[in-house]
């Protein structure tokens, strides 16, 4: 399924003083102007205003006046964020702890900032001293357990997110974060009650019922997860990732007329070729259930936004009399013809496009040896099947060796590109794979051929 990360990052809000709050009802020139401190301070009303070029020009002034006016160059660094000039902020941020080296808010928004550069070793390194001016700092605290989380370093971040916890319980974005490394772990219970938790203490965020939909959908309960996703699309009917996931959702308990709605209006909010692959992953073949053949409908809908060079032709509607139930998947809705010559048509309109079952075989192969499905994964090969010296049999002992010393298998494949010439084909791609023992990334072939109409795989070159 589709699961974009969400994590919740904090950015230091200025607490206005008692002083500052009167501000808000004069105007810029009820307030003098003179002395570095009345420069700050109205820099801090046009700031709050939104006026920031006013809110520069007088905290510049500010620092005119007073060089060492460190909350100056702070609160001209967090500007310089808003109008996206980072190495400016940088450089405020940098000067105000030159002048106070235990401004504690200064290191931590500098380390907001590296991240969004992408410093992240720097990051680390401004919120680790954020954290030892103020050992209770919870937000340094969690900010700094994204950037190990984004790293992959899973147990750096929950020791992160649990002390932020411990200093503030009812920091419910933590929760949601914690629950993000509980769900790539596979520790779905806690990541359950740590989404839980965080809509507990904030029920009107939406992205935690994103987050805890995607752990039922990963669970099986599919009826949770489209209460979530429910919730999530009341709040923003356009969130596409939740439309794509409700959607397969509705597939997996054959609601299939909502299945192919929610996939219409995402395809066209936003074709993503993810989410095609996710689709053809999860729903390798279509259900017994499926008459009208939606899943094929959705594949259509993708076609014609992803692929619309190769898009797969859709042939004149045929009324449906009495549709077989046994009838295989196919290109389009299968029918029960009356005579010979509706079956002859039929015939036509129902060939499978060679190009597109390869690609399905080729996601299955994936899938079934991500999620440890080793009949499937068997199946995508032919019985003669060569590689490395090993006939099919030692391939398949080799290949259940190394899975069962990995973890956290992920397989992407981009840039696949197939050729097919009658009953032999090629798929060639770049495969990036990634486990608790391995990380590659290279180019892979692999050669198939045709047996009773399907495709295996007989050779795999890397």
């Amino acid at each position: 399924m589709n699961k974009k990360l969400l994590l919740i990052s904090l950015s230091l809000i200025f607490l206005l003083s008692a002083s500052s709050i009167i501000f808000a009802q004069q105007t810029a020139s009820d307030i003098p102007a003179g002395t570095a401190e009345e420069y700050f301070n109205r820099g801090n009303f046009f700031r709050k205003q939104g006026n920031l070029t006013q809110a520069v020009s007088d905290y510049t002034n500010a620092i005119r006046v007073n060089s060492r006016h460190a909350k100056a160059y702070y609160n001209r660094g967090n500007v310089y964020v808003k109008q996206g000039d980072l190495a400016q902020a940088i450089a405020d941020y940098t000067k105000a702890v030159e002048i106070n080296p235990d401004y504690s808010e200064a290191y931590y928004n500098r380390a907001n900032t590296y991240e969004k550069q992408g410093n992240v070793a720097q990051a680390i390194s401004d919120y680790t001293k954020a954290i030892k001016i103020n050992p209770k700092y919870a937000a340094a605290y969690c900010n700094r357990g994204n950037v190990y989380q984004n790293q992959g370093n899973l147990q750096q971040a929950l020791s992160d997110y649990n002390k932020a916890i411990e200093i503030n319980p009812n920091f419910a974005g933590v929760y949601a974060n914690r629950g993000n490394v509980y769900q790539s772990q596979n520790n779905l219970p806690k990541a359950i009650a740590d989404f839980n938790k965080a809509i507990e203490l904030n029920p009107n965020f939406a992205g935690f019922y994103a987050h805890r939909g995607n752990v039922y959908q990963s669970q099986g309960n599919l009826q949770q997860a489209i209460n979530d996703y429910n919730k999530v699309l009341g709040e923003n009917p356009n969130d596409n990732a939740s439309l794509y996931n409700r959607g397969l959702a509705y597939y997996g308990i054959e609601q299939y007329g909502k299945s192919l709605e929610d996939y219409t209006v995402a395809i066209s909010q936003n074709p993503s070729k993810e989410a095609y692959e996710n689709f053809i992953k999860n729903v390798p073949e279509k259900k017994a259930s499926d008459i009208k053949n939606t899943r094929n409908e959705i594949l259509l809908a993708f076609e014609d936004k992803i692929n619309p060079e190769k898009k797969m032709a859709r042939p004149a509607a045929v009324a449906v009399t009495e549709p077989s139930a046994t009838a295989a998947p196919v290109a389009v809705a299968s029918v029960a013809p009356e005579n010979q010559a509706q079956a002859d048509d039929t015939q036509t309109e129902t060939k499978s496009i060679p190009e597109e079952d390869v690609r399905n075989l080729v996601i299955k192969w994936v899938a079934s040896w991500e999620s440890g499905d080793v009949k499937t994964y068997r199946g995508c090969y032919s019985s003669d099947f060569q590689s490395k010296g090993m006939n099919l049999n030692n391939w398949i002992t080799y290949k259940n060796n190394v899975r069962q010393k990995s973890k956290n298998i992920s397989i992407k494949i981009d840039d696949l590109q197939i050729s097919i010439d009658e009953n032999n084909a090629m798929a060639r791609f770049t495969q990036t794979y990634s486990s608790s023992i391995l990380k590659d990334k290279g180019t892979k072939t692999l050669e198939l051929k045709k047996i009773k109409n399907e495709w295996k795989i007989y050779r795999e070159i890397m």
